[in-house]
């Protein structure tokens, strides 16, 4: 159903504003691309599911892909005719992006050989081309020895097994790169120049993503309204109170990055109140069905159970708690 959505999204235009023309869009910003989503998920719309890469990646490959292999790609990810994932922790590495050690080889006559794994790489079953982080230079080089390329995942040499969670789903999975090739057209950015890819994808990840997200979250508490009782009225204004700091907060990324400004550190503090929200929601929604856990599954408790076991582990993925922590402390903050 969401792809047949995209697919008339693209179709009727919509989809199209917010991304440049000579790509194949329409112009505007991601002004223009806020409002989209946030009528969607007003008129019930319940999530973007296999599509949240189009906010997460699709910016960076706008502003540091191979144009003449975006023209062609972009079109096909907002129609939802392609799904995309993004290849960046590793079995002994987590979320130290700069201890990667997939590696990338440059052969003979152009083109690079691709040789690792990756981890809880989302939706790499379902997707076609996978954004991956890998070495190039030494192992010593840590940051300045990485660089971003675009994999298909049906090449030969790839191998994705899926990861069933503990809610039910294979959002998850492993992939494994066994002389993989690309051809120099599916470089992002420059040879090691994958640091920076890596921050600008961050930057939407933990920052402009908050406003995305934000809507589908307020979207389930709509959808559950008629579950909850006065018991549960605190959790519920927690959550409410949530996700408006969390509006206030990502739409001022969204401004920021239609300015051309960089968000940096500051995209920390949307990704820990976005964390926050997503578990105040669905702490909320299990307040109200407290037979979540063993009550008959229908399709609305198979949701509301997922999202349940989901929001248990926002606080890891994209960046952990601590990290975002971290930073606050030492970029912002300036703490020994």
């Amino acid at each position: 159903m969401t792809s047949a959505l995209m697919g008339v999204l693209y179709d009727e235009g919509w989809a199209r504003y917010g991304w440049p023309e000579q790509l194949g869009g329409f112009g505007g910003d991601i002004v223009h691309r806020a409002v989209m989503w946030d009528a969607l998920a007003r008129h019930g719309l319940p999530a973007m599911a296999l599509y949240e890469h189009l906010e997460v990646l699709l910016p960076t490959l706008v502003a540091l892909g191979n144009p003449t292999f975006m023209a062609e790609a972009l079109p096909r990810f907002l129609r939802g005719e392609q799904v995309w994932s993004q290849g960046f922790s590793e079995p002994e590495a987590g979320s130290d992006l700069a201890s990667a050690r997939t590696r990338a080889v440059e052969r003979d006559g152009g083109g690079y050989a691709i040789t690792g794994r990756k981890i809880w790489t989302s939706w790499a079953r379902y997707a076609r081309w996978c954004l991956v982080l890998a070495r190039t230079g030494t192992t010593e080089s840590r940051h300045r020895g990485l660089s971003a390329f675009i994999v298909d995942l049906q090449d030969p040499g790839v191998e994705v097994r899926a990861i069933e969670q503990a809610n039910g789903t294979d959002e998850l999975a492993e992939v494994t790169f066994d002389e993989v090739l690309v051809g120099p057209e599916r470089l992002v950015g420059e040879i090691g120049g994958g640091w920076r890819v890596a921050m600008h994808i961050l930057a939407h990840e933990r920052g402009t993503f908050g406003w995305f997200r934000h809507n589908f979250l307020t979207r389930e508490v709509l959808d559950n309204l008629s579950l909850g009782g006065p018991a549960g009225d605190t959790l519920l204004g927690n959550a409410l109170l949530d996700l408006a700091a969390v509006r206030a907060s990502s739409f001022g990324g969204v401004r920021a990055h239609a300015a051309d400004t960089v968000l940096g550190p500051r995209a920390a503090f949307v990704k820990l109140m976005l964390a926050a929200s997503e578990q105040a929601v669905n702490d909320w929604v299990l307040a109200s069905d407290p037979d979540l856990a063993v009550g008959v599954q229908d399709d609305h408790v198979a949701v509301n159970r997922q999202d349940y076991l989901f929001s248990r582990i926002v606080t890891v993925y994209g960046g952990s708690q601590q990290m975002q922590l971290d930073t606050i402390a030492k970029q912002i903050l300036r703490l020994p």
